[in-house]
C-alpha cells in the first residue's frame, strides 16, 4: 500500500495548486485527473457527486451499479464522472483539506476501475467495462442543474454536445434534488429543474434500504412509500411547484445494493478513534489505506 501512495503523496502540491488556479479563475468546471483513460466518446456521462467526505462503499455501490447494470435507455459507451464541488450546498469542508479530498476521488476512482474489470456479475461485456473512464472534476456550482450546465458550457468542451448526463443518487439526495427550498430564485421554485431535464439528463436513484431499528432509515419511509415518491411526482403532484410530470419519466429509480445507507460520518468517526477495521469495511481498499496512512480524520467532522 505504501509504494501506492507514494506518488500521489508527491503530488499533493501539485493539487494544491490546481485548486487554487480553479478557484481564481472564471472556469465553472475542470476536469483534473482521469483514471483509465481512452479516447472512447461517451453516449452517456455518468455523474457522482463526490463532495462525500471520504468515498465509502455506498458511493461504490452506486457507480457499479448504474455501469454494471445500465438502464436500457442508456446508450453505450459510458464514462464516469466523479465530479466535486467546491461550493456544497448543505456542507462545509471539514479536517480533509481539497487537495486531500481529490487525492481520496483518485483512489477511489483506481479502485472502481480495478473492480469493474475483474467483475464476473456484470451485464457489460469485459470491453466496455475495460473502456471506462473515469474523470475527476470540479464545478463551483452547488446544485445538479447547474451542474449539468457549467459542463455544457465548459470550452473546449470536455464531452461530446449529444452526450446525456446522468446524475447517480442515493435517495436522500433526490429528496434534496425536489425540495422547493434550494430554488428560492425561482417561481414556482422547481421550475428551477427545467433546463436539466428538457436538455434530456437523468437521474438514477438508488432506494435507501429500510432498516426499522435504523432511526435514519424510518426517516426515508420503506421501499414503497420511497416507490410512492416518484409515482406521485409522475402523476403531478408537483405540478404546481414547478416539476412536470413528463420529467417523473426521466428518472430511474433502482434497488440499493448492499453498502448503500454507508455514511461518511461513520467512516470519520472509526477513523478518529482509530477503528482501522472499520474503516477497511466501509471504504475500498486504496481510501481506507490514505485515511490511515495520512491521519485526515484526527477530528471527527460533521457530514
Amino acid at each position: 500500500m505504501a509504494s501506492r501512495l507514494a506518488p500521489l503523496k508527491a503530488l499533493l502540491p501539485e493539487l494544491e495548486n490546481t485548486l487554487q488556479s480553479f478557484a481564481s479563475s472564471p472556469s465553472k468546471f475542470r476536469i483534473v485527473r482521469t483514471v483509465n483513460p481512452t479516447l472512447t466518446a461517451p453516449k452517456t456521462l455518468y455523474i457522482l457527486d463526490s463532495s462525500f467526505n471520504p468515498p465509502s462503499i455506498a458511493h461504490l455501490a452506486l457507480a457499479t451499479s448504474a455501469l454494471t447494470h445500465p438502464a436500457p435507455s442508456d446508450i453505450a459507451p459510458y464514462r464516469l464522472l466523479l465530479l466535486f464541488s467546491t461550493h456544497n450546498a448543505d456542507k462545509t469542508p471539514d479536517s480533509a483539506n481539497f487537495a486531500h479530498r481529490v487525492a481520496l476521488m483518485t483512489l477511489f476512482a483506481e479502485d472502481l476501475s480495478h473492480s469493474l474489470k475483474t467483475s464476473e456479475k456484470a451485464e457489460i461485456s469485459s470491453t466496455e467495462a475495460t473502456n471506462i473512464s473515469i474523470d475527476i472534476g470540479l464545478t463551483k456550482e452547488p446544485y445538479y442543474n447547474d451542474k449539468s450546465v457549467a459542463i455544457s458550457n465548459t470550452t473546449p468542451p470536455p464531452y461530446p454536445s449529444d452526450v446525456t448526463h446522468i446524475h447517480l443518487a442515493g435517495y436522500d439526495t433526490f429528496i434534496r434534488f425536489c425540495n422547493p427550498k434550494y430554488y428560492p430564485n425561482h417561481h414556482p421554485p422547481l421550475s428551477a429543474l427545467a433546463p436539466f431535464f428538457e436538455s434530456g439528463h437523468k437521474m438514477r436513484v438508488t432506494q435507501r434500504p429500510y432498516d426499522e431499528n435504523d432511526a435514519s432509515s424510518k426517516e426515508f419511509g420503506t421501499i414503497e412509500e420511497q416507490d410512492m415518491y416518484l409515482k406521485r411526482l409522475r402523476d403531478g403532484e408537483r405540478e404546481q411547484g414547478g416539476f412536470a410530470s413528463r420529467w417523473g419519466e426521466r428518472i430511474d429509480m433502482v434497488e440499493g445494493a448492499e453498502g448503500v445507507g454507508v455514511s461518511s460520518t461513520r467512516v470519520r468517526t472509526a477513523a478518529s478513534r482509530k477503528h482501522w477495521d472499520t474503516v477497511e469495511s466501509l471504504c475500498t481498499e486504496g481510501v481506507a489505506g490514505w485515511v490511515r496512512e495520512m491521519e485526515v480524520y484526527n477530528e471527527h467532522g460533521k457530514d
